[in-house]
């Protein structure tokens, strides 16, 4: 049994709002306050009962009215049931509301005749969905939490015209898989298929980029290069929130180029669209494919904010008039006492034209280091390669790429160190997931240095240290079929591993996280370490 507030001290709804009460008395009233935050709407059900607690309609005939809380209790309420009853489920009076501005609001339940007596008993459940945690996820959907009052496993949920379906639900919160949508806020609509009763929150979560939300140049520049060949940088725009720091993952960014100047992102063609990483990072290698000038653009979520957001740089593409050479990484950053193979690419065009079987001559011509050959000849796309082989790398390298027989033009590869002090850790993939039944996604980071804009490192040994755990019982009723259960387990670590993988060229090191053998509720918290100081921590679920 619920206590009735008065017109002076409305009693605070029940946590998981729902409550029984009576209006006993000649004119009794109860009012009772709820807390709502602009943008949402919510439903109050009040079923009448009899003396033995069954839905009745020849005992109380329940009207309900809303106010917000300040408002002299003489005032009409803004939000009212004219009559009782008004619901098509039995005995039932429906009333909903809309939250124009964040406030506290009192809900009056009362009798329509006024009569009042012992045995006018009423059931009210409130319907009210306040947040959701994260409020923002990649285009490509993701787990979140939805909170509020008087959730229910029974309810519908919708994102925008999607419905979904919850994963786990308790009365204060909802777990649920987001579908993919485009960029932009999303409206959540809560649903009571049986009584009719519903709330929304619009706007309440956002997919992506936010129209807020900023573009930042960290490489636009690269020197003149030949057609055919590859620049030496690439183009690397980071999107951040209103702060200008906190990376934006998951929002969508147009490539395009002018000139057909080819972009790897784009497999090669001239404009495409991709995904922020968890850094809040895209960029694309750019290849000119005609002599003149080429304007590569990022756009920030084409089509859906007007004006859009862009930012452009420009790349020269000369034309030799005879055999030039290009090398696909004329600049690595490779970790201090690391052991390594690197791949070492160069191609070779004439006037834009790849040249096959031309033979390309590589030296070491500073530093220590091997190679698999001292030459090697072009495949049909003009592209020659070999492997630069390091052991406990101290020193910088240089090499000289060469088209033979000389004089050829050359080109030439700078391996630099970096010291374990310089490192960093950045997020790229992986880091957020919650999956049922699935496995997990590879978890990625990338390896730089601490320059601005930073470098990729490679042959960097990062630690992935993966505890797999067994959470304490958070409430969620999980739902499997047509059965229902509470987690209620003690914490406790179910397993641990470790494994150190060493960075790419482009920075990169993963593992493909795993619960093992174990099921149920899980958390895998994972620790990633590199260099002296590098650290990431995060914490990955799996849900029955």
């Amino acid at each position: 049994m619920g206590s009735d507030g008065d017109v002076e001290r409305s009693a605070l709804i029940p946590p998981a709002g729902d409550w029984v009460g009576s209006l006993s008395g000649y004119g009794d009233q109860a009012y009772f306050l709820v807390n709502a935050q602009a943008n949402r709407t919510f439903s109050v059900e009040v079923t009448a009962l009899d003396e033995a607690g069954s839905a009745s309609e020849s005992k109380a005939e329940p009207v309900v009215g809303i106010w917000k809380q300040g408002d002299p209790q003489s005032l009409a309420p803004p939000a009212f049931t004219s009559m009782p009853f008004n619901s098509e489920t039995f005995a039932m009076s429906l009333l909903s509301a809309q939250v124009l501005s964040s406030n506290g609001f009192i809900i009056g339940i009362s009798d329509l005749r006024g009569d009042g007596r012992p045995d006018y008993q009423y059931h009210t459940h409130l319907l009210y969905g306040d947040s959701v945690n994260p409020q923002r996820v990649p285009v490509s959907g993701g787990a979140v939490v939805l909170q509020g009052v008087g959730l229910a496993p029974a309810l519908q949920v919708a994102m925008g015209n999607t419905n979904i379906p919850a994963v786990a639900t308790d009365s204060g919160q909802m777990l649920l898989m987001a579908p993919a949508q485009s960029d932009g806020p999303q409206t959540i609509t809560i649903t009571d298929p049986i009584s009719g009763a519903s709330s929304t929150m619009t706007g309440a979560l956002t997919f992506g980029a936010a129209a807020s939300d900023q573009m930042l140049a960290l490489q636009l520049l690269n020197p003149p290069t030949s057609v055919g060949a590859q620049a030496a940088n690439p183009v690397w725009i980071r999107v951040v929130a209103s702060d200008g720091v906190t990376p934006v993952w998951g929002a969508t960014v147009g490539w395009s180029s002018t000139n057909n100047a080819s972009l790897s992102s784009c497999g090669g063609i001239s404009n495409c669209t991709v995904i922020t990483d968890e850094g809040g990072n895209v960029s694309t290698w750019v290849t000119p494919t005609a002599a003149g000038v080429a304007t590569i653009t990022a756009t920030l979520a084409p089509g859906v904010y007007n004006p859009a957001q862009s930012i452009s740089g420009t790349l020269e593409g000369t034309s030799p008039p005879s055999q030039s050479i290009g090398v696909t990484t004329p600049y690595l950053w490779i970790a201090q006492g690391a052991s390594a193979s690197v791949p070492l690419t160069a191609r070779v065009v004439n006037a834009g034209s790849p040249q096959g079987s031309v033979k390309v001559n590589f030296t070491v011509s500073q530093g220590m280091g091997s190679l698999s050959s001292p030459t090697a000849v072009t495949n049909s796309a003009g592209y020659a390669t070999v492997t630069l082989n390091l052991t406990n790398f101290t020193a910088n390298i240089q090499l000289s790429v060469c088209v033979l027989p000389g004089p050829g033009p050359c080109q030439t590869i700078y391996g630099n160190a970096v010291a374990p002090g310089l490192i960093n850790l950045e997020p790229v993939s992986g880091g957020v997931q919650v999956i049922t039944g699935q496995a997990f996604q590879p978890l990625t980071v990338r390896v730089t240095d601490s320059s601005s804009p930073p470098n990729p490192v490679l042959g960097a040994s990062v630690l992935f240290q993966s505890s797999v755990m067994r959470p304490s019982g958070d409430g969620f009723t999980t739902v499997t079929g047509d059965s229902t259960s509470t987690q209620t387990e003690l914490p406790a670590i179910l397993s641990a591993t470790q494994s150190s993988v060493q960075s790419d060229p482009n920075g990169l090191a993963g593992i493909v996280p795993s619960v093992g053998s174990f099921n149920g509720l899980l958390q895998v918290q994972i620790q990633i370490s590199a260099g002296a100081y590098a650290f990431i921590r995060d914490v990955l679920e799996s849900v029955p």
